[in-house]
């Protein structure tokens, strides 16, 4: 049996080599504003990575597949241009690289301009002050101070909050302004972009000025215990970060949050266990890094188990060295490890290390000793804001500067006032008690950052490419699911959640007045999934007789739903609410039959001021998206499966959690129809007493004491013997005491081949009986030799519930068992899940236009006939290009050149847009555009933009010959190549 290796569109490139001939190019710069001083030097490069991330939901169905096709090699790289070359960071930021790899030109521009600073103008490179993200004119007076300070050379800016346009219009005007490129920083480090760029509202109407992703709080990503939303969480936060002009984060936050009574850190925190703390932090850096965006950790040494604010006065931790190794350094060692590019400082005295109050920011051993020379760090150090109160109180904006380089750092970051600052320096310098070469070895690491963002090649930020990179559907729907994985049910005494669809619901929000925000999007989401909602909202000033009416109330609703937005700042326990406000608490969960479910949409510690609350459910932040979670969650529409990442002491550990599944009537509602499909397709059972059956049994919750998160292999079938998931030999034995085992292989259940990976279809609201119907189905068709074998993935509401493979790998009785890691060639749905991706990504980037003529990137497709010119990139993706099916331009010639010269003078069968004509030809010439604007051979572009990125690893045009074995047939071959 010969499988046959399909020819795809877009197979190979020619760049180079005796093989290819000139050709007239398109303008590479189109689409690409400020590029066209760098193409007309010469300095278009092919290889350059297109940064931004593909929509996450466009190719689920291909997650276990590829093409198989030709190879073609790919395209030569080579370094970025000249010093001074106009580029486009936003649309295109530069891949980043290390120090030590800079190339030629970069190193160069590092070197002079380290050689041509003056002293003064080397120190004002090490500061960045904070600035306000908002609009300001020219002629506002603190932005021409800032302008001042721009042209004295200031090494960049800590911009704060602001929309995404006014960020763009403030940073090119101080980049148009600056001789050294400026270093863009800003904290997006709890909740991402919309920490700076987004919650702006127009008052009275709370119109909304729209902006950035808004993620859950840092802590919801330790609750969600999921590395691949960490890196999600980073990915998404670098993309909008750089779209905006922002260059380096001021995230993770990697302190190990161990006080509850922490005022100042708490949610900016994943959790307290350092482990994962720091493998969530990892992740973070990981996928920030994946967007070209560098990261930082802090607050070094740890800021996690204080009680002071350190913007306040200096805190104390009281800890010793063996301590700090044992939690608090953890995190930051596995940053170091994972190439985190700074490390920010913590204004916090330590004197079980230092014997003395000194703050860490101005101690040389744990700048120096401890993080550099034993940790091995060897990025940049920047301080902690010198303007907060720890610092100011008892050292002054000069002297605390001049402590601060002494003890190690490189970047003095938002001092109390820069114009002392910098005189402080210089002159500390000039009376030798700082040498210049010591300022020296700071602006030069600060250079090479800079030269690693591509800035020495320009700064400016593209205006245009905001609204396709910033505050987008895909990045709101990663945000979505973040925040639903993260909710934490840690108690529900009387089974209150999921509400039964049928309940009357009493909703009460308690909230400052200032926070016009709360409640709002939770209420309305339940209104539209639960049943009848009433609401009321009530405050720190509310007094007894509005409480006293509100009892009334809840005692006439069928549920209680009390949504506290009560920040962290406010404090744990009886500190962060007024007495009024717990005992109402107290009196509504003591109602008989109802009790009271409290939602905290901030301080998670919040359960410590109710210890008698029958139902708790943690959401850890008050924005919208977590808002929508709990409603969809407490309405049964989501699963809840996060668990704590923090104790919460005497009460829940670390850990604890209750899993709820789906309520698949209430689901419904959801979907905004009358009944399910999946429910009239039988998929979905009917509702019983508003429960869900689960393997545990009806309205089962399950509690987990450890961090982990429910074990899938408790649903899978007993197992006849084992596959491994490996290349595919021998059935191992099976390991009954270690169902771990299991997690790198697969299961022989019957007929069909199971990953350990699904999970209990209940949790999702399908029917187990009828998923076995469908496996019958598939079965049945294989009995009638419809294919060899087949696979199955089926996710419900984000949950796996079917993955498995069927059949063999051909007909052959002897082959090899499909498995669902088995690879199947995709065939013409490559045209749509490749090809007319790339050119749709390429299109919301600005690169090209669906309404581009071909012949305005491939002069030569013209050639067969003139009204070919008028055939546009969108008639190709449509059929509508004036082009004949197909033609077995295998059986006729080999090698790209002779394809193009095929495909080139082919005349049209019809006028463009006439008709509609099924085209192969058509998606091979999308295929030469996206490689001809990209300079990357299509499958490169596509592993680097869509299959790497959703952890495809085996989907692509050619598999590799040591994934031959798991390759089912596409089809007997008998001519070509037989």
């Amino acid at each position: 049996m010969v499988w046959r290796a399909r020819r795809r569109a877009g197979c190979g490139r020619c760049d180079s080599g005796p093989h290819c001939r000139d050709r007239p190019r398109a303008d590479p710069n189109r689409g690409f504003p400020d590029r066209g001083r760098a193409a007309d030097s010469g300095a278009r490069r092919h290889g350059q990575e297109l940064t931004a991330r593909p929509r996450l939901g466009t190719l689920a169905a291909a997650a276990a597949t590829i093409v198989a096709s030709c190879t073609g090699a790919a395209a030569p790289t080579s370094g970025p241009g000249p010093t001074g070359m106009a580029a486009n960071p936003a649309l295109r930021p530069a891949t980043l690289t290390t120090a030590t790899s800079l190339d030629a030109d970069a190193r160069r521009w590092v070197d002079q301009t380290v050689a041509t600073l003056t002293l003064r103008q080397a120190v004002a490179q090490l500061v960045i002050p904070w600035i306000p993200g908002g609009y300001a004119s020219e002629s506002d007076p603190d932005f021409q101070e800032l302008l001042g300070w721009v042209e004295d050379g200031l090494g960049g800016v800590s911009i704060s909050i602001g929309v995404p346009d006014a960020y763009v219009a403030k940073l090119n005007r101080l980049q148009s302004r600056a001789r050294v490129p400026l270093l863009v920083t800003s904290d997006f480090e709890n909740g991402g972009p919309g920490m700076r760029i987004n919650h702006s509202y127009a008052l009275p109407s709370l119109l909304a000025q729209g902006g950035g992703t808004s993620f859950p709080p840092t802590m919801a990503f330790g609750a969600a215990g999921d590395e691949d939303l960490a890196f999600e969480y980073g990915r998404v936060t670098a993309a909008e970060a750089r779209a905006v002009g922002v260059h380096w984060l001021f995230a993770p936050v990697l302190d190990v949050n161990s006080n509850p009574d922490n005022p100042v850190i708490n949610t900016r925190s994943f959790g307290a266990d350092p482990d994962a703390v720091g493998r969530l932090g990892a992740a973070f850096i990981r996928g920030a890094r994946a967007s070209s965006a560098l990261t930082t950790a802090k607050h070094y040494p740890g800021h996690g188990d204080t009680r002071t604010d350190s913007h306040i006065e200096l805190p104390v931790i009281a800890a010793d060295r063996e301590r700090l190794d044992r939690v608090e350094l953890i995190p930051f060692r596995m940053a170091v490890d994972a190439g985190v590019d700074a490390v920010m400082t913590a204004h916090v005295a330590v004197p079980g290390v230092l014997g003395d109050d000194l703050p860490a920011t101005m101690s040389p051993y744990f700048m120096t000793e401890l993080l550099r020379d034993e940790m091995g760090f060897d990025g940049i150090l920047f301080t902690d804001a010198l303007r907060m109160g720890a610092i100011t109180d008892g050292y002054g904006a000069g002297e605390a500067a001049v402590l601060s380089l002494e003890a190690g750092s490189d970047v003095l970051l938002a001092p109390a006032d820069v114009v002392t600052t910098i005189d402080a320096v210089t002159a500390a310098v000039q009376s030798g008690r700082i040498s210049r070469a010591r300022v020296d070895r700071s602006v030069r690491r600060l250079l090479e950052a800079k030269a690693r963002l591509g800035l020495h090649r320009g700064s400016r930020i593209d205006p245009a490419a905001v609204a396709s990179r910033v505050g987008t559907a895909e990045h709101r729907a990663t945000a979505d699911r973040a925040a639903a994985a993260s909710l934490t049910l840690a108690r529900d005494e009387g089974g209150a959640v999921p509400l039964d669809p049928a309940a009357t619901v009493l909703s009460i929000t308690y909230a400052r007045p200032d926070d016009l925000l709360a409640g709002r999007t939770f209420n309305t989401t339940l209104s539209g999934v639960a049943g009848r909602v009433s609401t009321a909202r009530v405050g720190p000033g509310t007094a007894w007789p509005v409480y006293d009416s509100l009892l009334h109330a809840a005692r006439e609703a069928d549920a209680v739903i009390i949504g506290a937005h009560v920040p962290p700042r406010s404090g744990a326990g009886s500190v962060g609410v007024p007495e009024a406000f717990r005992t109402f608490v107290e009196a509504a969960n003591r109602i008989e039959g109802t009790g009271a479910i409290v939602i905290s949409f901030g301080n998670p510690y919040l359960l410590s001021a109710f210890p008698a609350a029958g139902t708790y459910l943690a959401a850890w932040g008050g924005w919208e998206v977590s808002q929508r979670a709990a409603a969809r969650a407490v309405a049964g529409v989501a699963p809840i499966t996060g668990r704590l990442p923090i104790s919460i002491p005497p009460l829940h550990d670390v850990g604890e959690g209750l899993d709820r599944t789906v309520a698949p009537q209430v689901a419904a509602r959801d979907l905004g129809a009358r009944i399910d499909p999946l429910q009239e397709a039988g998929f979905v059972p009917g509702a019983r007493d508003g429960t869900v059956e689960t393997a545990a049994g009806t309205g089962a919750q399950t509690a987990t004491g450890g961090p982990g998160r429910w074990q899938p292999h408790a649903s899978i079938p007993p197992c006849e013997d084992i596959i491994p998931a490996g290349p595919l030999t021998e059935p191992a034995p099976r390991d009954a005491a270690n169902p771990d085992d299991l997690a790198d292989t697969f299961c022989r259940n019957g007929a069909a081949i199971v990953s350990p990976r699904e999970v209990d279809p209940a949790r999702v609201g399908l029917s187990a009986d009828s998923l076995a119907a469908l496996d019958g189905l598939i079965q049945t068709a294989l009995a009638d030799s419809a294919a060899s074998g087949a696979a199955l993935a089926i996710i419900r509401r984000g949950q796996l519930v079917r993955l498995r493979g069927y059949g063999r790998l051909d007909h052959d009785e002897a082959a090899p068992p499909v498995t669902p890691a088995s690879i199947f060639d995709m065939a013409s749905l490559t045209k749509v899940v490749g090809t007319t991706t790339a050119a749709i990504i390429l299109a919301q980037r600005g690169a090209i236009s669906l309404d581009d003529r071909v012949t305005y990137h491939l002069p030569w497709w013209g050639e067969g006939d003139p009204a070919k010119a008028r055939v546009t990139i969108r008639h190709l993706l449509v059929h509508q290009g004036g082009l004949p099916p197909f033609r077995r331009f295998f059986l006729e010639m080999q090698g790209r050149e002779a394809y193009e010269d095929a495909i080139g003078g082919l005349p049209l069968d019809y006028t463009p847009g006439a008709s509609t004509v099924y085209s192969d030809i058509g998606l091979m010439t999308v295929a030469f555009i996206v490689e001809e604007v990209t300079g990357r051979p299509l499958d490169d572009f596509l592993r680097g933009e869509v299959w790497g990125p959703l952890g495809m690893a085996d989907t692509g045009f050619a598999p590799d010959p040591g994934l031959w074995h798991r390759v089912a047939t596409t089809e007997l071959d008998e001519g070509y190549r037989g």
